[in-house]
């Protein structure tokens, strides 16, 4: 077997994301869906960040918040995605490369940087408002040939359909990523995403992807169905790994018509979901590369995810970095 430079590239939205707390009150008054992510314009950016108190500004998007986390876990890493040249870009490069992350993506001197205003309420719930700025232009000359062809796992994320050019680069990078004997993990992203762009998603899912993950929603999304039971049951008919967060009810894993159904590992110190769900496919994968069988791997993605929940942010501190070392993963 080729031994490849990389365990895991990432391709996803570059994010800057900025965290805050607010009232039930706040999203009411904005009439913004607790919960949910929204996209908004950079007035409506503006606006929103003049009304808050900022608790913590990180680099983010979902994807690029797996790859962070597999590179603290001690994993060789890369990311492809796209910054403005401004200080947010800088900022976010600044960060992953601190990581250990490989960045292949050069900033971009046309539009600014992504930001999302994370704002979390008193249930722990994040309400997300994404401005996508130059992140979701990613173009098939973005698209770093010699790094995907070194890796073994290739990490997509769905909100990248929303873009015809970028969907275009998702394309061929899993046409190189097939060629070259990598896997495809793909992350469903947003239901809404899955909705909009269903057939295509189904026809990736089915061709192409070794591992799937995706939350409650997203799933019955993507199978039109309304019971998780019926989409386990599609899950098995595709026969890769399917994998199904869904929050305090735990999370299902599909493979070789076995399914895992696994607890959420309690937490009573919950102060932040954001990134949660990303954290989950980072010791997932995390798993994988270290050879687990899937329901193994889905545990331990449980239990790393439950220790973020007890901080602001998706960035994995010592303390779960030592746990996961103590444990011989």
């Amino acid at each position: 077997m080729i031994t490849k430079k990389y365990k895991v590239l990432g391709i996803g939205n570059a994010i800057v994301d900025i965290l805050a707390d607010v009232g039930d009150s706040f999203l009411e008054e904005r009439n913004l869906q607790k919960g949910a992510m929204k996209i908004i314009d950079k007035l409506e950016v503006k606006k929103l960040h003049s009304c808050i108190k900022t608790v913590k500004e990180m680099s983010g998007g979902s994807v690029a918040n797996t790859i962070a986390a597999l590179s603290l876990l001690g994993n060789k890493v890369a990311f492809i995605g796209k910054v403005g040249n401004d200080k947010l870009g800088k900022s976010f490069e600044k960060d992953l490369k601190s990581l250990g992350v490989n960045y292949c993506t050069l900033n971009d001197n046309g539009m600014p940087t992504a930001c999302c205003i994370v704002l979390t309420t008193p249930d722990a719930q994040r309400t997300m408002n994404t401005y996508l700025g130059v992140s979701g232009f990613l173009k098939l000359d973005d698209i770093d040939e010699t790094s995907i062809a070194q890796s073994e796992i290739l990490y997509l994320e769905g909100y990248l359909f929303d873009s015809s050019e970028a969907k275009e680069a998702f394309k061929k990078a899993i046409n190189i990523a097939i060629k070259t004997g990598g896997r495809v993990a793909l992350s469903l992203s947003d239901s809404f995403c899955v909705k909009r762009h269903k057939s295509e998603f189904l026809s990736i899912v089915k061709k192409y992807t070794s591992i799937l993950f995706a939350n409650e929603e997203e799933i019955l999304a993507l199978f039109g169905v309304k019971n998780i039971e019926d989409a386990i049951g599609n899950c098995a008919r595709i026969r890769n790994i399917s994998v199904i967060t869904r929050s305090e009810k735990g999370s299902i894993v599909v493979s070789d018509g076995k399914v895992d159904k696994i607890a959420a590992k309690k937490n009573n110190n919950i102060i932040d979901t954001t990134g949660a769900g990303d954290i989950y496919a980072a010791g997932f994968l995390h798993g994988v590369i270290k050879g687990m069988d899937p329901g193994s791997c889905g545990r331990l993605g449980a239990a790393i995810a439950s220790k973020v929940l007890s901080q602001f942010g998706a960035r994995l501190d010592k303390s779960v970095i030592e746990l996961i070392n103590k444990d011989g993963f």
